[in-house]
Formats: structure tokens, C-alpha cells, sequence
């Protein structure tokens, strides 16, 4: 399956798990060496499923991917392109079909084969945000334990990630609506004026998304909004939560109703996953759209099941108790000062157990071992994340080793955790953290919204840039506008609890989003620290070198 989210990509996985096919999923935005490597090498496949964007990009794999025999194209979803394309593309190449042509082209109804426990299900590639992408071996056992139920035919479900990461997966057996943040709303860039967004005709109970997305429909509602309406909005969402039922209502009525009908009027639950929710989002979200948010926290090497926040449990900057029949427990981190006997809660790294954890990674001996352990007769994922348990046995992520770094004090920071708080101001589109192993201090990089960083300016001096005509590119540059930035967010750490050798004291401004498409953010929207940090090396290094602090 190489294709961006719609409904032939689910309806194509269905059909391959009712016919006891394996099916391998790879994220669309993977370089073309990346792909190749993934299809030929590792698990020469012989079909690819592909749509008519991606067509051009998939015939070059096929002079270096010999095993592939058939691709199959899902039509342009705009223009209706991909069937004809499809059609003159076989004549030269004998094995191009689209994808309303399969069944005249494979013959008649085929009814569900057996399927087997030990089946392989997926072969599903991991995003690669820590390094290279790695084929997750889930079963149709594994796969059938993480099922997640929840929605009806009557209470559909809206799916804003890719379907080839396990969040969307979990949901399979749920009425499922597919959008993207750029079609979500009727105010989304790729909607045209006049017309409704996704949500308001679909009108979906529950929406399945990530931080990332929900931090953009908070500042969307902002930016929808005047500097005093602005204002008052935040105002009432902080008041929100401490005035008395009648009130939070009479809120509701005046001004979150509005905001409501941007995603149809009728959400009732929010299925966030994928990275951390901070507490300001998860806080700010559920006071805008009065509904339920749960929080789930998992990966693909367990099918995605970990752990889920209970839906009466509102309080934040947790991820809920274990989920049924998996297993979670903590060991010892020396290293990063964290063990099972602390006090008051333990803490370590997170090991999973149980039903829902994969076999290993396909033809990766070498990463399986290192990942997955055998203890006291029991098969463990190793997480890598740092976690605590409450005396109520909720789970709470608190840090993940490979974002631990050291300082020249003998500090460690953990640069997660910063971008996590920092990505909350308002300014703030995307953020990346880093130090150097032994620098005195850390670093930011950000990619700020466009409107608001030109209202700092004009802060800083209304006479300028009166007429808005300084480019966005340039004003990332401008250092007044930097250090305005800078102080800020430094300001907006401290709010948040972030000690003196947590704030960074340099900062980069990149005019440029960081998409998918870039490699320097998954599909799922999460930063990839070593291309971030190759990406902006010069940067780093000049930051570094005006601090003195260089290596």
C-alpha cells in the first residue's frame, strides 16, 4: 500500500486481510532509494497499490523492483484522472490497472479465507523518526487484540492521520470518515470559498487526530478572530474551567458554539494519539468543544494498544491505566537517575507485554533483538520511554532516553519534554529542541505562524512595516524580531515550569513548514531530530558560535 489516506486504501486492506494476504504498508513521503529498498529488498512484493498522484513516483521503482507484477491506481479524487492513465500506461508496461478495473480484470467473487492466529497480517513500516523505517511484523492475532469499539453507523468516525499508522488501524472496525487538516473545515486552505469542510457535512461524534492537528484548530480559531473577540475567547477559556455548570453553558452559548460547528456540531469524544497531548492543549480542546478526550498512548510495535485514559478521567498529562490483557512494566534507567523504588510513584522505562506486541521487525534480526527481550517467559517491547505510576495505577510518559541529553553542568534535559511546553505559545507552528552532549545550553528552532510573528513586529515597531510588505523570510531574519520571539517563549517556558538549563537561549527561524514531504516530520506530524539537526547544521552552528558555546 503506497497511497495517502482515502477509501479505497481502507477498502483495498480489508479485501487483502479477508483473502489472507499480508499486507505492507509505506508511508508515501519515504525518498525514492528508501522505497525501493523497502519493496524490492526487503519485502519484495508483487503488487503495489498506489494512487494517481503517486503513479509517476511508483513506475520508476519498477525498472530496480523486478518482483512487482501488478500496480494498481486509485483515481484522482478531484478530477476523476487515473483510470484512462492507467489503461495507456499498461499498454507499454503490462501490468498498470486501475482500480475500478480490478474486478473485471481478476474475475468473480472470491468468499473470505481462513484465517490463522499466526497469519501475518501487516507488514507495517514504521514513520522512521528514529532513524531508518522498519517493518513492524503484526499477526492476525495482534492486529484482532488491539481492536479498539466505541462508534456505530450512526455515529461516525472522522480519521485525520494516514492510515498506514496503527491509530487509524485500531479503528478499522468502526464507521470510519476520512479528511486531512486541509480539508477538515470550511475556513481548511484546500477548501474553496462558499464551500463546507469535511466535518460540517459529515458531522462526526468522534475525531481521531493529533496534538499537532488540535494545536492548529486552536490557533485557527484564534486567527478566525479580531484581537479583542481574541482575547475574550482566551479569556473564557481559562474561566472555563472553574465557574460553576450554568455558566459554562452560557459560554457555550455565546461564543464555543461557533467554534463547534467548525468540525459539524456534534462531536462528542476526541481520540488523540500519535505524541504527547500537553495540558494546555488537552485543557483548551476539551473547554472549546465541551466533549470527552481520551488519550491514548501506544506504538507499532504493539499494535498501538498500550493505554487509554478513561472517558470519566479529566484530568491531563496522563495516558491511563494499561489497556486489557496488556502488560506494562517499569525497569531501572540508571543512567537518567530513574528506577521501580522511587518515591513517591516509581519510575523507569516503559517494557510491554502480552497479546498486542509484535513478533519483531521483518528480516531485521540484528534491531529485533536489540528492541524486543525474553524475561521470566514473557516477550517485551522495550519502549524507550520513561514512565510513572500514580498510586491510582494511571500511566504518565515523563521522558524518553533518547532525548535525555547532558550538559557541561552535569544537567540533564530532556528535549521532548521542552517542545512539548514551548509549542504551546501562540506563535509557535512547529518547534525542535536541541544541545549538544556537553554544550552549556540548549537551542531552539522554530517555524512560527505568519501573522502573528508580523503583530510582534509591528509591536515592536508599528511604523516599520506599515504597509506589510517586509517578506516572511526576511522577518524570520530580522533580529529584533528573533530576540522579541526568544524572550517570549523563554517567558512562556517558565509559566510552564521549565527550569533555568531547560529554556533555550538562542533561536532559528524557519519560514519554511515542515511537511512530510521534507523528511523533517513524519506522516504523523512528529519532528525527526537527525534531519532536523542535519537539516539546520549551519544554523545550529552559528547559534553555537555567537554563544560562545561551540564545540
Amino acid at each position: 500500500m503506497f497511497a495517502e489516506t482515502r477509501a479505497e486504501w481502507f477498502m483495498a486492506a480489508m479485501g487483502c486481510l479477508r483473502q489472507r494476504l499480508s499486507l505492507v504498508t509505506v508511508y508515501t513521503n519515504l525518498a525514492e532509494t528508501t522505497s525501493c529498498r523497502l519493496v524490492e529488498r526487503e519485502t519484495e512484493v508483487s503488487v503495489v497499490i498506489t494512487s494517481y498522484d503517486l503513479l509517476a513516483r511508483t513506475l520508476k521503482l519498477l525498472p530496480k523492483c523486478t518482483a512487482i507484477k501488478h500496480v494498481i491506481v486509485m483515481e484522482d479524487q478531484l478530477e476523476g484522472l487515473g483510470r484512462n492513465s492507467a489503461r495507456k500506461t499498461s499498454k507499454g508496461r503490462g501490468c498498470v490497472m486501475a482500480f475500478k478495473d480490478v474486478g473485471e480484470s481478476w474475475g468473480a467473487w472470491k468468499p473470505p479465507r481462513t484465517c490463522h492466529c499466526d497469519d501475518l497480517a501487516i507488514i507495517m513500516y514504521t514513520s522512521g523518526s528514529g532513524g531508518r523505517p522498519k517493518g513492524v511484523e503484526l499477526t492476525q492475532h495482534k492486529t484482532s487484540s488491539s481492536a479498539n469499539h466505541g462508534a456505530t453507523p450512526s455515529r461516525p468516525t472522522f480519521g485525520l492521520v494516514t492510515l498506514a499508522t496503527e491509530i487509524s488501524l485500531v479503528a478499522m472496525n468502526v464507521t470510519i470518515v476520512y479528511s486531512s487538516p486541509l480539508t477538515l473545515t470550511s475556513v481548511s486552505p484546500k477548501i474553496m470559498k462558499g464551500t463546507l469542510g469535511d466535518a460540517q457535512v459529515a458531522k462526526p461524534t468522534c475525531l481521531n487526530a493529533v496534538p499537532l492537528v488540535l494545536d492548529r484548530i486552536i490557533n485557527q480559531s484564534n486567527e478566525d478572530q479580531g484581537y479583542l473577540k481574541a482575547k475574550i475567547f482566551n479569556t473564557a477559556l481559562k474561566l472555563k474551567q472553574t465557574v460553576p455548570p450554568s455558566v459554562s453553558k452560557l459560554f457555550d452559548a455565546l461564543i464555543f458554539n461557533k467554534v463547534k460547528e467548525h468540525l459539524g456540531g456534534e462531536l462528542r469524544m476526541l481520540v488523540v494519539g500519535g505524541a504527547p497531548l500537553s495540558p494546555e492543549t488537552h485543557t483548551k480542546i476539551r473547554a472549546m468543544f465541551g466533549c470527552t478526550v481520551q488519550v491514548g498512548y501506544g506504538a507499532t510495535e504493539t499494535a498501538a494498544s498500550i493505554s487509554s485514559t478513561d472517558t470519566d478521567d479529566t484530568r491531563t498529562g496522563q495516558c491511563g491505566p494499561p489497556n486489557h490483557g496488556v502488560l506494562v512494566t517499569l525497569r531501572d534507567w540508571e543512567e537518567g537517575g530513574y528506577r521501580a523504588t522511587d518515591e513517591p510513584h516509581p519510575r523507569g522505562e516503559i517494557l510491554v507485554g502480552g497479546p498486542t506486541v509484535s513478533r519483531g521487525y521483518f528480516r531485521l534480526p540484528a534491531e529485533t533483538e536489540e528492541s524486543f527481550i525474553e524475561k521470566d517467559g514473557q516477550r517485551w517491547f522495550q519502549t524507550g520511554d520513561i514512565g510513572e505510576f500514580d498510586d491510582t495505577g494511571v500511566l504518565r510518559i515523563i521522558d524518553r532516553k533518547k532525548d535525555l541529553v547532558k550538559l557541561r553542568t552535569g544537567e540533564y534535559i530532556s528535549l521532548g519534554a521542552i517542545e512539548m511546553k514551548l509549542k504551546t505559545h501562540p506563535v509557535i507552528e512547529s518547534i525542535f529542541v536541541w544541545a549538544f552532549p556537553g554544550a552549556e545550553n540548549c537551542l531552539a528552532i522554530a517555524v512560527p505562524i505568519q501573522d502573528r510573528l508580523r503583530k510582534i513586529s509591528d509591536n515592536l515597531d508599528p511604523k516599520a512595516d506599515p504597509k506589510g510588505e517586509i517578506t516572511f523570510a526576511n522577518l524570520c531574519k530580522e533580529k529584533a524580531v528573533v530576540a522579541a520571539v526568544l524572550k517570549e517563549l523563554q517567558s512562556h517556558g517558565k509559566k510552564q515550569g521549565l527550569g533555568r538549563w531547560d529554556l533555550p537561549v538562542g533561536l532559528h527561524l524557519s519560514p519554511e513548514p515542515w511537511t512530510p514531504e521534507s523528511g523533517l516530520v513524519t506522516a504523523a506530524l512528529k519532528i525527526r531530530r537527525k534531519p532536523l539537526v542535519a537539516h539546520f547544521k549551519s544554523d545550529i552552528d552559528a547559534l553555537y558560535g555567537n554563544l560562545g558555546s561551540q564545540e
